[in-house]
């Protein structure tokens, strides 16, 4: 957050080639975040991407089916291998 976005603006100054290019863009350089000037008005603003679909899918079970197994076969070599006789 800026604290004192005024004294900012007198100090710090846009340098004219940063302007150019989000002309060239098309992107505004005046207002709020949606380009408009009355700061209350949000139309056209970016909007979050669609929500991920809920519950699993069948990738993300075959993916959790397979770590499920390694996860076991690896706890199982552990404790076979502490198991194990030690031998001097």
């Amino acid at each position: 957050m800026v604290e004192a976005p005024l004294e900012m603006q007198k100090s710090m100054k846009i340098p004219e080639d940063h302007i150019k290019q989000c002309k060239d863009a098309g992107l505004p350089t005046e207002g709020n975040a949606a380009g408009n000037t009355d700061f209350l008005d949000l139309r056209g603003e970016n909007r979050s991407p669609r929500r991920l679909p809920s519950g699993f899918t069948t990738r993300g079970i075959i993916a959790l089916v397979f770590s499920s197994i390694s996860g076991i076969l690896g706890l199982v070599v552990i404790a076979w291998y502490g198991m194990a006789e030690i031998k001097s």
